[in-house]
């Protein structure tokens, strides 16, 4: 048996209180009496996928209970229950309530599952068609890399996984590359040539002579792209008459700074807390409560980077990010959360997507306020696109 509350419902349905009534009556020392299990289940948003930050409570005859929070996959947990009938109610900002009466078995474990369904909400998901409408710095280096340019690229990704400890490592085995030492330091020579490689660097030419690449770390770099000649270099990294690609190009694309979330301190507020606090002290407000909804600013979209591993793979995938928009049109980042998703590799891009978006802020009564946001983002495969070679 199954009921749901209404979006703002204060108090329970009247089949509910009508179900409650018929449920045996028992005193809490008879109850105990009656065994103790472990309650352990499971939240699911529409679609079957685990939501996390729910609040779950029970109705009775445990209304006293202390509420739990579900985690990443969606489970909640209550040791030491004691055996009987009992209404578990589930509840999360955006999503409509959801209730389900079960039995607590005199020892065990229960494993109750309640599927709470978003409210509807006006935003329009952001659509990830694979890397074509990608902006930023790094569009140019994935749309070369989609189109065959004749290159060898190197995703951060890959970088990452390669863990070389300097350039020269990395680079070291490419075909048409070799690596010279002379003394204590490495030269990058592509095929029979004598000179050195042109080297940009976040689209700037680095025309002072030969690069010690050695002396950058290769983790510090987002993309890299490797040219064994003129006749494959893209026209933008050609060079000038002081120094010219016919020694081969290397480009550099500088890591911006990583936007994950600092390491929780003892006793320091999640993502939901802070953003609980701001509704309790009436600083942030939830879509119905605004006169105008926060959005995204359509002039300055900012899209997710597609993984790496999900993009080769055809994966595709959904994330509802929730955080506050402030008065300023920014995310406040600490309130920051991936309250579902389908794969866990799609929330990085995504955190780093909203901490450079601009929105338009909430706007209630006489000026602008904060307010909660859910903004989905769906992943679509672009069949089109050329794959990792």
């Amino acid at each position: 048996m199954r009921t749901s509350l209404g979006p703002r419902a204060a108090v329970m349905s009247v089949s509910t209180a009508l179900a409650l009534a018929t449920l045996p009556v028992a005193s809490p020392a008879l109850l105990h009496a009656q065994g103790e299990t472990t309650l352990r289940g499971t939240i699911y948003s529409e679609g079957g996928t685990p939501l996390s930050g729910a609040q779950v409570r029970f109705s009775a005859p445990l209304r006293n209970v202390a509420a739990a929070t579900s985690d990443e996959a969606g489970v909640f947990a209550f040791a030491k229950l004691p055996a009987g009938p009992v209404w578990v109610v589930g509840r999360r900002i955006g999503y409509r309530p959801d209730s389900v009466l079960i039995t607590i078995p005199a020892s065990g474990e229960a494993r109750p599952a309640l599927t709470l369904r978003r409210l509807p909400q006006s935003l329009a998901a952001v659509q990830v068609n694979g890397r074509r409408d990608m902006t930023g710095a790094m569009a140019g280096f994935y749309h070369r890399q989609q189109t065959g340019a004749g290159g060898r690229f190197f995703t951060l990704a890959e970088i990452d996984r390669r863990n070389a400890s300097n350039m020269t490592d990395l680079l070291r085995g490419l075909p048409g590359i070799r690596i010279e030492s002379r003394g204590m330091m490495n030269y990058v020579r592509v095929r029979n040539s004598r000179c050195a490689p042109l080297v940009w660097l976040d689209g700037q030419a680095l025309y002072a002579g030969e690069v010690d690449l050695d002396a950058f770390d290769p983790r510090s770099f987002e993309g890299i792209e490797v040219y064994s000649g003129p006749a494959t270099v893209p026209v933008e990294f050609m060079g000038n008459q002081r120094m010219s690609s016919a020694c081969g190009t290397i480009v550099l694309w500088s890591r911006r700074g990583e936007p994950r979330p600092k390491r929780a301190k003892k006793n320091e507020p999640t993502p939901l807390e802070r953003i609980a606090k701001l509704m309790d002290e009436g600083k942030a407000f939830v879509h119905t409560d605004v006169d105008r909804v926060a959005f995204p600013d359509s002039g300055m979209l900012v899209k997710p980077v597609y993984p790496d591993s999900l993009f080769d793979a055809m994966t595709g995938g959904r994330v509802i990010a929730e955080f506050v928009v402030d008065t300023n049109g920014k995310a406040i980042m600490d309130t920051f959360s991936a309250i579902t998703y389908t794969d866990r590799l799609f929330v990085e891009p995504v955190r780093r997507a909203v901490r450079e978006q601009q929105f338009q802020p909430a706007y209630r009564k006489n000026g602008f306020v904060m307010q909660v946001m859910h903004l989905p983002f769906d992943f679509y495969p672009d069949s089109t696109a050329r794959r990792r070679r």
